[in-house]
């Protein structure tokens, strides 16, 4: 392989990798959207400030991203 396509092949991973990272993060951003959603249906009057403070950190297993390490 010439260096020409080797770099050719590692730009086209490169931003494969920006691509699938991209995809993720709109799936982590919907999951929380439709959590939050069905959370205020169900929310008693007055309870709407739980919906948005809740913990969504479900969506990002769901979404196959990997949480930060502690």
């Amino acid at each position: 392989m010439t260096r020409t396509s080797k770099l050719a092949v590692c730009a086209f991973v490169f931003g494969l990798s920006f691509a699938t990272a991209a995809l993720a993060r709109d799936c982590v951003v919907e999951c929380k959207r439709a959590a939050i959603a069905q959370c205020l249906l169900t929310a008693p009057e007055g309870g709407e400030a739980a919906c948005y403070a809740a913990d969504y950190s479900y969506c990002r297993e769901l979404c196959g991203v990997n949480p930060p390490e502690h």
